[in-house]
C-alpha cells in the first residue's frame, strides 16, 4: 500500500468516523448534551491525533538520525518496532472495544471503532517510510 493509499484511506475512514460520532450523539441517551459533544470531539480528536502522531515520527527522526550509520541503523529498528507495536497495538484495541461494549451492554461505545484504524493507519504510514529507506 502507497502513502497515496494510506492518505486516502485515512481520509475515508475519517469521514465515516465523523458521521459514527455524530451519531453517537443520539445514542448516548444516558449522559446530558454536554458531555456528548465532549465525547464526538474526543473520539475524532484520538483518530487524527493517533494517526498524525505515528506518521510524523517519520518526518521528524531524520534530521537525527542522518547523523551517523549507528543512528540510522538502530534508530530504523527502534521505530520499526514501535511501527509494529502501533499496528498490533490497534488490533488488541479493536478487540477491547468490541469486548467492553457486547459485555456491558452498551452497544453505543461501538461508535468509536474508528480509533484504531487511526491508529493502525499511521502506524502502517510510518512502516512504509522506513521500508523506502
Amino acid at each position: 500500500m502507497t502513502n497515496l493509499n494510506i492518505k486516502k484511506y485515512y481520509k475515508i475512514i475519517g469521514y465515516i468516523n465523523l458521521v459514527l460520532s455524530i451519531l453517537s450523539l443520539f445514542f448516548m441517551r444516558e449522559n446530558d448534551w454536554q458531555e456528548r459533544i465532549i465525547a464526538v470531539v474526543g473520539i475524532n480528536m484520538a483518530y487524527h491525533m493517533l494517526y498524525l502522531f505515528y506518521s510524523s515520527i517519520y518526518i521528524s527522526s531524520t534530521k537525527m538520525r542522518n547523523n551517523n550509520n549507528f543512528n540510522k541503523s538502530v534508530g530504523g529498528i527502534m521505530l520499526g518496532l514501535f511501527a509494529m507495536f502501533g499496528m498490533f497495538g490497534s488490533f488488541f484495541l479493536i478487540y477491547i472495544f468490541i469486548y467492553s461494549a457486547f459485555s456491558s451492554n452498551e452497544y453505543y461505545r461501538l461508535f468509536t471503532m474508528c480509533i484504531p484504524f487511526g491508529l493502525f493507519l499511521g502506524a502502517y504510514s510510518l512502516w512504509s517510510d522506513l521500508k523506502k529507506e
